[in-house]
């Protein structure tokens, strides 16, 4: 009988990205830059009619009906979206704009009916004030709300999708060092509980275990700290813990851990490997009556990494309500690895009469 189980995962890491746009300096420059272009192209529509018009004149007579565009724009994106449109206040937000538009259209027909015709271009107006053609008002004042608008909602689109992405990940981190947390306890667990068991038959290798034990725990408290660690330090973890099992089963355990490719210079996440081999042993080794075996591989091609661990597996099997497969070990660095190689590793569990074997394949960070 073969039991199969993969495990897989997607998603995509967010990009640190600088926010210019936060500076107060920045802004006003990037607002000052965004109305002079926005004068610049009235201009030049406007002196398509008036082609005898120079293009400078032109400007410093639309500048002074610019306010009023400005003063739409800034009221609609900064004010009535937000406060309004965005809260479902529907019918305030169409009467508060209806009228701010009607006030800001009649605003700009005094500037140019007291101002701008009889000072500037030296001409009456040639309609009465009250006769407006109110579509046409509304679109040139409105061009410039729409387009300041339109930057608005994109931006603020942007700061929450960054918002989210910055809970996301500081989410994922608590959690990592949550995870972690508790495989350190349940590593120590076992080890103290061999060197328990050493100390009362009053063994001569206790002292050797409390050596071994003290290098694990240098790693564990100042090395692994990092997220990510040397795989060379990974396999002299693996290694120590192996060396701890040995002097615990003797010659009742045939331990076979072998290291192939290129490990130089490549890196892992801390602690990940390790909650695989102790498995082996706390669901394999500890319950097989005769001799028991366990065979570990551990092989690196390039940023492929592959890591199997196979164990003998007892002949009656007691029932285990947590499984195999979600030892609270086993279980965290199921967890660890959605959260630290997302869609980068496949896992293998396979269940046989005599035997479990876990075949890991990563892809390491370059």
């Amino acid at each position: 009988m073969i039991v199969f189980l993969q495990v897989s995962a997607k998603t995509v890491s967010p990009m640190k990205r600088i926010d210019y746009y936060g500076n107060p300096g920045v802004r006003i420059a990037v607002h000052a830059l965004f109305w002079f272009i926005y004068l610049l192209f009235a201009s030049l529509n406007i002196q398509r009619l008036y082609e005898d018009e120079q293009l400078g004149k032109l400007m410093y007579r639309i500048v002074f009906t610019l306010p009023v565009d400005m003063i739409a724009a800034y009221l609609t994106a900064y004010l009535l979206l937000p406060s309004l449109l965005f809260r479902k206040k529907y019918l305030l937000f169409a009467i508060t704009f209806i009228v701010s538009a009607v006030c800001l259209i009649l605003l700009q027909r005094v500037i140019l009916w007291y101002y701008s015709y009889p000072v500037l271009y030296k001409v009456e107006p040639s309609l009465p004030f009250f006769k407006i053609n109110w579509l046409s008002s509304f679109t040139n004042i409105y061009l410039a709300a729409f387009l300041v608008a339109v930057v608005k909602l994109v931006r603020q689109n942007f700061s929450e999708q960054k918002r989210l992405q910055s809970m996301q990940k500081e989410q994922v981190e608590a959690e990592l060092k949550f995870l972690k947390a508790q495989v350190h306890p349940h590593f120590l667990f076992n080890t103290l509980n061999n060197l328990y068991g050493l100390t009362l038959d009053r063994s001569e290798k206790a002292p050797e275990v409390v050596l071994r034990l003290s290098d694990l725990l240098n790693y564990m408290l100042y090395e692994c700290n990092e997220p990510t660690i040397l795989v060379r330090k990974e396999i002299k973890l693996i290694e120590n813990f192996l060396a701890l099992e040995r002097i615990r089963y003797g010659d009742s355990l045939s331990i076979n851990f072998k290291v192939e490719g290129e490990t130089a210079g490549k890196k892992i996440a801390p602690m990940l490997l390790l909650p695989f081999v102790e498995n082996a042993f706390k669901h394999g080794v500890s319950k097989v009556s005769s001799k028991a075996r366990v065979m570990i591989h551990l092989e690196v091609s390039g940023p492929d990494l592959l890591f199997e661990v196979a164990n003998s597996k007892p002949m009656l099997v007691e029932k285990d309500e947590t499984g195999y497969t979600e030892g609270i070990g086993l279980k965290n660095v199921k967890r660890r690895l959605d959260l630290i190689y997302p869609g980068n590793f496949r896992l293998n569990l396979i269940e046989k009469d005599q035997e479990f074997r876990i075949i890991l394949n990563l892809k390491l960070d370059p």
